[in-house]
């Protein structure tokens, strides 16, 4: 399994309007969502108009369409239809009350869809893959409101989700706390901690009290690099600053430990001397997720979506829901947790059913059941949220101020110049500049950080040579 962006994380929003311009492309910012779907004037929405209409949505998620996989008792893999397809249920259900139909389609990333945008192919209606550049983003998506007006329905949520500044090109109903402690309760009960602790200097503790108890402390799989890209979220913590990432470009010395983003990869690779991380790599990132199943390790350090799949992999006798989801401790700054619209839905521009379209991202708004099955909390307002089990300890800590909110931090000139700068510097692909680092101690000798102090002092030349010969600074 390979997840190149996690990302990410995006969500929130939903005030539409309608927008016309069908020959020139304008947007009509006259009109609101509900009466370009034909509001009526008591409120309610009349899309008798469109029956009969299909519309073609394409969608990344397919468990939610296929149904997860699942192993049987004999080992065997299939897929569960009848517990998981969410988004077949729920299409089936719009259709029943709309009478428009519609039309599942799965892919596998942006680069599927590509193809069709680029000759403006009408088939396209409805798009969910969320790793667009925000150029792209513009091109490609119908704009579905105004940022305001999407602030008005999802509040600070929807200046995450992707905008220009003036409107959001995709909607994200739901809202998602991300990178944080997945954990197995057992294990860590069996080191004499209750939950995870509040501070850096008890976490560490319980590291070296589960390690002496024969468990990893932190599963993470280092045959790629990817699953080190939670540095980049953690780095938030480290600061109580969701854009740290992107104040690098603030700086000449990134990759120094008196620099936020530095000092986070500084405290990873102190886990990693400390014997925190699994002696020997997984052969696989499925494997990492089965060692917190299977008790043999504690934690992962890791996204929400990490929860579910580990809970699928307890073994037969255990339940599910000792595998859970707490914010990391407090790094100095404060206790904090990743907050970020999610479950992106976007409007194809070259679409003729905008208008089905948009009443059935509506649709999907306004059921907080679904959303939650997904894996999200409902964000739109007015819509009474079901909180998944596994946001429970976070969504508690943050109702009672012990855990405060960072927002995902949506993609701006200055986010694009610092992926420049990496890019030129050969830094950028994988997270090179979190691996080159990680890597450079020798667990032979932990105490000589000798190799990692020439590889920080590498990366920061390599990183201001490129800022200067590109000329970029902070906006």
């Amino acid at each position: 399994m390979k997840l190149r962006k996690i990302l990410s994380l995006l969500l929130v929003l939903v005030l539409a309007f309608s927008i016309a311009g069908c020959k020139d492309k304008a947007v009509d910012t006259s009109k609101k969502a509900g009466e370009e779907a034909g509001e009526d004037k008591g409120g309610k929405t009349d899309l008798s108009d469109l029956k009969g209409t299909t519309i073609k949505v394409y969608t990344h998620g397919g468990n939610r369409v296929l149904g997860e996989e699942k192993k049987d008792a004999d080992g065997n893999t299939y897929r569960d239809v009848e517990n998981t397809a969410f988004l077949k249920y729920l299409a089936e259900r719009f259709t029943e009350e709309t009478g428009i139909k519609v039309e599942l389609n799965v892919v596998t990333n942006e680069d599927e869809l590509r193809p069709f945008f680029q000759v403006e192919d009408d088939s396209v209606d409805v798009y969910t893959c969320p790793n667009w550049s925000l150029a792209e983003w513009a091109k490609y998506a119908e704009p579905y409101c105004t940022v305001e007006e999407g602030k008005e329905l999802y509040g600070d949520y929807a200046a995450a989700m992707p905008n220009d500044g003036t409107y959001i090109y995709s909607i994200m109903p739901g809202k998602a706390y991300n990178q944080a402690v997945v954990y197995n309760e057992e294990v860590i009960k069996a080191a004499g901690y209750d939950e995870i602790p509040g501070t850096l200097e008890e976490f560490n503790a319980m590291c070296e009290a589960i390690k002496a108890n024969g468990a990893t402390p932190i599963s993470m799989h280092r045959v790629e690099n990817w699953p080190l890209a939670t540095v980049q979220d953690f780095a938030g913590y480290v600061a109580g600053n969701a854009n740290v990432f992107t104040e690098c470009l603030k700086t000449e010395n990134p990759f120094s430990e008196d620099a936020p983003f530095g000092k986070t990869i500084k405290m990873y690779t102190e886990w990693k001397a400390k014997g925190f991380f699994e002696p020997e790599q997984y052969t696989d990132f499925g494997v990492a997720m089965d060692s917190v199943a299977y008790g043999r390790a504690a934690m992962m350090l890791f996204g929400s979506w990490v929860v579910p799949q580990i809970q699928g992999r307890v073994p037969d006798g255990k339940d599910p829901a000792i595998i859970k989801f707490a914010p990391a401790p407090d790094f100095g700054a404060g206790r904090y947790v990743l907050a970020a619209p999610a479950d992106n839905w976007a409007i194809c521009k070259f679409s003729k059913n905008k208008e089905a379209a948009r009443a059935f991202i509506e649709y999907i708004a306004e059921d907080a059941q679904f959303i939650a099955d997904s894996g999200f909390i409902a964000n739109k307002k007015g819509v009474t949220p079901v909180v998944p089990e596994l946001y429970s300890i976070i969504n508690e800590m943050v109702d009672a101020g012990k855990c405060k909110v960072l927002f995902s931090p949506a993609t701006d000139d200055n986010t694009l110049a610092n992926q420049e700068i990496l890019e030129e510097a050969g830094l950028y692909a994988d997270y090179k500049y979190v691996g080159l680092l990680f890597d450079s101690l020798d667990v032979t000798k932990p105490d000589d950080w000798s190799a990692y102090e020439a590889q920080v002092k590498v990366q920061n030349e390599t990183y201001a040579r490129y800022k200067k010969e590109l000329g970029l600074e902070w906006k």
